[in-house]
């Protein structure tokens, strides 16, 4: 059903603005225990452990994800909405709501949580494949870091980290720049970023805090193998803002994300802009319900403004609202309950409503839960406007709607060992999919497709100098009008890390990784090799505060080519320093 008065009720939302950002301050939104039973959590402790110098090389180790240094996904999806300190930076200019990295490092965080194939009942559309949850550290004198690496391929980075707090005052500044030349003509690529922290803590449930980014990108867009882009330039731009405040309970964000893409190519004669501007407000509340459990309350607001050279300036808007129960009793105190729905009222899309329902049953050493959700994922301007040298644009795109079932265990049968299983079953209509043909590749809404699989991870440490974590995914994504695979989408995954410390100062890791084969068509007559890569990472401690590491990726320098046909990076290394204060 449309939203009726497409652009009275949008306009008036406009002057509302201010007003939801003051009444705001009373109040984005936390994961109640509840829902904790089934989230998959990484501590500030085992971040250190995992001697991650970058936050997709720290994600790459959680069963089900990849992450690259701009992109994200979950069991095969790349809609998964990710929020930095309760405000959301997903890229409003990409092409699948991707996210640049570069904005936090694995040192600055305390703390991960990630939910898969779920979330959109309580974070919104676009996160049928799973929500991020990243906290950065709180301190309470004067901290900071300083770090830069260097190595082949013309690669140098530098970034430095100050924060300060003083009562209930807290302050933060960071900023870093990275440029390498690339594995491969016009693979070259410079980024620089800044960005700022301002927050106070009036009580323990109190606050309110002002933050902002900036991130300045600039890269050669190389092409496949087969069909090379030798002149495809890309530069970014992307500025973000938020007020976020907590009132015991209740909890806001106003933010304002501003992204720009700018595509050229001399030899095709291309030279696109791609603008979008994302204004929105989030505002919730848990309630006491009783011995049963909690409510939670909730409404937001989005409004986008996007122009590009292909395209009239446009915009459009979502209001939700969204309510949730928790429900667990004393009789059945190792069970519980969470149900909810959301409703969105879109403006450029049909209305759609996104229900979830949880149970888990907490055992003494293992926890079972079974879940089903579902998510309406909206296509990207990029994906409807945006020209590259490698992409058309489709403007007919429809939302796309997924229905996701799925089951998960967890044990730990030893303080050493720990494992976990889970299955999931992702029903989409009108799946948007990136199809290539001769070089060149349009986003297409697919009818019908399914993804069936189950992951598995272990988590065996049978030395307090040897840990090792391993996970093996499988996935099936079917077209269920032609009966074909989905393109871009490997059946098998495993992955393995071994964590060795033979002494206090000294951790090395070695990782490994295998994708099977992928078709980059959608008549399954052309396809891409599966690959193994091996990588090496250590860090030595010269003192507290003063620490080496060193890094090489694809170790046996393998040529490999990435599931959407893109060249892999032959081998690489780093040497680098950090210095803490």
């Amino acid at each position: 059903m449309p939203f009726p008065d497409r652009h009275g009720v949008g306009g008036r939302a406009f002057f509302l603005c201010p007003l939801i950002a003051v009444v705001s301050v009373l109040g984005p939104v936390t994961a109640s225990a509840q829902e904790r039973d089934d989230m998959i959590v990484i501590t500030a402790d085992e971040i250190a452990a995992m001697k991650a110098n970058r936050m997709e090389e720290l994600l790459n180790h959680v069963p089900g994800v990849s992450a690259g240094d701009s992109s994200i996904s979950i069991h095969g999806s790349s809609k998964v909405r990710v929020f930095l300190d309760g405000r959301p930076i997903n890229d409003p200019t990409s092409s699948t709501g991707g996210v640049t990295w570069y904005l936090v490092t694995p040192q600055d965080v305390e703390r991960i949580e990630i939910i898969r194939d779920k979330g959109a009942m309580k974070y919104g559309q676009d996160a049928s494949a799973g929500v991020i949850l990243i906290t950065t550290r709180t301190v309470q004198t004067l901290s900071g870091n300083v770090k830069a690496y260097g190595g082949n391929q013309e690669t140098g980075y530098g970034q430095a980290n100050l924060r300060y707090r003083r009562g209930g005052l807290g302050v933060g500044v960071n900023g870093g720049g990275e440029t390498t030349g690339g594995y491969t003509v016009n693979n070259d690529k410079t980024r620089y970023q800044g960005g700022g922290r301002l927050s106070y803590d009036f009580t323990d449930s109190r606050s309110l805090a002002l933050a902002g980014s900036y991130i300045l990108d600039e890269r050669g867009l190389a092409g496949q193998p087969a069909y090379p882009t030798p002149h495809s330039r890309k530069e970014s731009r992307n500025l973000g803002l938020s007020l976020r405040g907590v009132y015991d309970r209740t909890t806001s964000t106003t933010y304002y994300n501003r992204g720009s893409q700018h595509n050229t190519d001399v030899s095709r004669n291309l030279d696109q802009k791609l603008r979008v501007a994302e204004m929105g407000e989030e505002l919730s509340t848990t309630l006491k319900s009783g011995r049963f459990g909690e409510a939670q309350l909730g409404g937001a607001f989005k409004m986008f403004r996007a122009s590009g050279s292909s395209f009239d300036a446009t915009h459009e808007e979502t209001y939700s609202l969204y309510a949730a129960q928790s429900l667990r009793c004393a009789e059945l105190s190792d069970f519980s309950l969470y149900v909810g729905v959301r409703v969105n009222f879109n403006t450029a899309f049909d209305n759609s409503y996104n229900p979830e329902i949880k149970l888990v049953y907490t055992g003494n050493n293992w926890n079972a839960s079974a879940g089903y959700g579902r998510a309406n994922n909206t296509p990207s301007f990029y994906q409807r406007y945006n020209r590259t040298s490698s992409t058309i644009p489709n403007p007919s795109l429809d939302m796309e709607v997924s229905d996701n079932f799925n089951l998960s265990f967890f044990a730990r049968p030893h303080e050493a060992l720990s494992g976990s299983v889970s299955l999931f079953y992702n029903r989409l209509k009108d799946r948007i999919t990136y199809v290539s043909l001769g070089g060149v590749g349009q986003y297409q809404n697919f009818g019908r497709v399914t993804y069936r699989g189950g992951d598995l991870a272990l988590d065996w440490k049978p030395h307090q100098a040897v840990n090792l974590k391993a996970s093996y995914i499988y996935m099936e994504a079917k077209d269920q009008e032609s009966g074909k695979t989905v393109t871009c989408k490997p059946r098998h995954t495993v992955k393995a890390d071994l964590y060795l410390k033979p002494f206090q100062a000294l951790t090395a890791v070695i990782s490994g990784k295998y994708t099977s084969m992928a078709y980059i068509d959608k008549n399954n007559t052309r396809s891409i090799p599966g690959y193994f890569l091996l990588d090496l990472r250590g860090e030595y401690s010269v003192s507290k505060t003063i620490s080496l590491f060193a890094e090489i990726e694809n170790l046996l320098d393998k040529d490999y080519l990435y599931v959407d046909g893109l060249q892999g990076p032959s081998r690489t290394w780093i040497l680098g320093m950090n210095v803490k204060f």
